[in-house]
Order: structure tokens, then sequence, then C-alpha cells
């Protein structure tokens, strides 16, 4: 396959997919989404499905950027001033989300275990739909870092209890799993990620603290980014709470966080244009159809869990009138997480039979599309953006 070819056509139209979505004033997230939609295996297959799994290096290294900005936004300051009411409303829509998907799945025929994980999945939430609104419409303002701060902290929630939940399924199922060695296993998944991100983030702490140039620290913290992707991979380990734990570590041990965001920004986008280009491209129109009324359930669950379970927690929340009213919304994007969560579960319980991933994806069509949209529309709603 001739990969320089291949990326060279996502870049470029998926740029123009980009300025085409803003002609009409909407995100250029959903023009790259869109047109890599039309591109993709359920239209022109310009981009075949066996050019998008060799491109897989492109998704770890975007998603490993994207943990480590949604890492560096956990600054102790935010939870010193936000941090009950943040915590209070993660845990409070997740549960209420959790509720609604796993109840409506499951009462439309999806079985118990299946819909709990349907349930823990429809958590999580894109970093990439919501960064990458924030940093094209230059959102500054308390309501912009506590949503920064809540897709971290809502994400970080998924994974450990999609680590444990996904753990006593398999367990239940394997007579010779003892609960022991359940705990063990999570623990050392857990730990380790949690090891090895505060270990990057101390030497790179340090690193910064010595003012290296801007060239040769932007080649070793992408290094770092590809290191800790890669320790992830062969240790099977979160990848996503490796860096984001890198990020929140350095964040915190230095008062230069300006640092990190200019160097990412100077790669992140022709990064972010291949990675969501491509994330529209392995949209499968057809799973639709094939999920019907549970792929519906989900989305409604998940759309009314956010939106209506964020608003009605927020009430007993300190944060401003606006904030309450549009902080679910800014929390709708899915994509790489729920996707990459939802292969792990098929793996650990193989007799889904494509199940779990088929409903996650319907749903990834949806909020990937929409999402965006509801995000922009929170910032002006809040004020944060004209």
């Amino acid at each position: 396959m001739n990969y320089p070819f291949y990326v060279g056509i996502l870049l470029i139209l998926g740029l123009l997919g980009g300025k085409i979505a803003s002609k009409f004033k909407l995100p250029s997230v959903t023009g790259y989404i869109i047109l890599g939609l039309f591109i993709g295996p359920s239209f022109l297959n310009v981009i075949s499905k066996e050019m998008i799994k060799s491109l897989q290096f492109v998704n770890h290294l975007a998603l490993g950027i994207l943990a480590f900005s949604i890492g560096s936004e956990l600054h102790r300051y935010v939870f010193f001033k936000f941090g009950g009411d943040l915590f209070l409303l993660a845990l409070g829509d997740g549960l209420i989300t959790f509720g609604l998907v796993a109840a409506s799945t499951y009462f439309l025929g999806v079985p118990i275990e299946f819909a709990i994980i349907l349930g823990v999945l429809a958590q999580t939430v894109s970093p990439s739909g919501v960064l990458s609104i924030i940093k094209e419409y230059r959102a500054k303002g308390s309501f912009a870092k506590n949503v920064m701060a809540l897709v971290a902290i809502e994400n970080l929630n998924c994974i450990l209890l999609f680590g444990i939940v996904s753990a006593v399924l398999q367990g239940l199922q394997n007579a010779n799993l003892s609960g022991v060695n359940l705990a063990l296993s999570l623990t050392r998944e857990m730990g380790l990620a949690i090891l090895f991100g505060s270990i990057a983030g101390i030497v790179n702490a340090y690193i910064i603290k010595k003012k290296p140039n801007n060239s040769n620290y932007l080649v070793l913290l992408i290094g770092v980014i590809l290191l800790n992707t890669g320790i992830a991979i062969a240790l099977n380990l979160s990848a996503i709470l490796l860096n984001m734990t890198t990020g929140a570590v350095i964040t915190n041990l230095i008062n230069r966080k300006h640092i990190l965001v200019t160097t990412l920004e100077r790669v992140e986008l022709p990064i972010f244009v291949v990675f969501l280009t491509l994330a529209g491209a392995k949209l499968d129109i057809s799973i639709m159809g094939t999920v019907g009324l549970v792929g519906i359930a989900y989305i409604m669950g998940r759309l009314i869990g956010k939106i209506g379970g964020s608003m009605l927690v927020a009430n007993i929340t300190s944060l401003k009138p606006l904030s309450r009213k549009n902080i679910g919304m800014a929390l709708t994007p899915q994509a790489g997480v729920a996707i990459g969560l939802s292969t792990i579960a098929e793996q650990k319980l193989p007799h889904s039979n494509g199940l779990i991933t088929g409903i996650v994806l319907s749903g990834v069509i949806f909020f990937e599309i929409v999402g965006p949209l509801l995000v922009k529309r929170a910032l002006k709603n809040t004020g944060e953006i004209q």
C-alpha cells in the first residue's frame, strides 16, 4: 500500500472538509468526520478497511497526545476551586447515564452482562471532540476549564469502572479465575499505568525546568508519548491512563504549562486532521440498520443521561447557572475511547460475537457528528465564544 499517498489524501481532503464546514458555520471537526465518512468504505471506498487498519499508528499517536493534553488540565488549583463539584457531577451524570443505557438495552433483549458493559462505555467522552472545538474557537474561561477537567475525570472513572466490571464478568465465566487473581490483575493494570505515567511526568518536569530548546523539547515530548503508548501496549495497560497521568504530573510540578500547550500545538493540527478524517472513514453506516432499536436506545439513553443527568446533578453544585444548563451538552462527543474499550470487551467476552462493538459504533456515528455541534452550542450559550 502506498502510505504517503493515502496520508496525503487524508490531510488534504480532511482539511478541505473542515474549510467547507466552517463556511456553513459548523465546527471543522464535523467537516473532517463527514468527509472521512464519504471517502471511507461506507461510500466511495477511497480509504479501504485494510488501509484504516494499517494506519493504527496515527490513532495511537493522536490518542496519546489527546490523553496528555487532557491530563495537563488536571491542575490542583482547578480541583481546589471546583473539585468537589466536578467529581459530584461526574459521578452523578455517570450513574444516570449508566442506568438509562444499561436498563434500556437490557429491556430490548441484550443479555444483562453486555447491557452492563454498554452502560459503562456510554460514560466515556471523546477528548478529540471536545478539545478540538475548544481550541478551534479559542474558548477561554471557567466553563471551558471545567469541561476539560470533566472529560479527564469521566474517562478516568470509566476506565477504572470498566476494568472492574470486565474483570468480574470474565471471572464469572471462567471458574479458574479467583477473586484474588482478578483483583491483582486489575491492581497491576491500573497501578503500573499510573506508575510509568508518573515517572515520565517527573522526568519531563525536570527537563522543562532546565528551559530546553523548543524544537528539542518537541522531539522529546512526542518520543515520551509514543514510549508511553508502546509500554502500555506491550504490558497490556491503558495507554490513555498512562499518558493522562504524565500530563497531570507535569502540570502539577511546574508553573509553565504554556510550554506544553505551545509545543503540542505545533504538531496537533496535521495529526488530528488525519486522525479525525480516519475516524470518519471508520464509521460503517450499515451498522445502524443492523443494531436497530438497541442502537437507538443506546443513543437516547446516553443523550438523556449526559444532558439531563448533568443538568439535574449540577443544580446541587456551586457552578454558575449557565454552566449548569450547558455542561451536559459539552460532554456528548464519543469516539476513540469507547471504541477502544469495546474492542477490549469483545476480547474478554468473546461470546458477545461483535454485539457490543456494533451497538457502540452506532452511537459513535451519531455522537461523532452531533457531539461537536453541541459542544459549540454550549460554549456559545455560556458566552465563551462569539
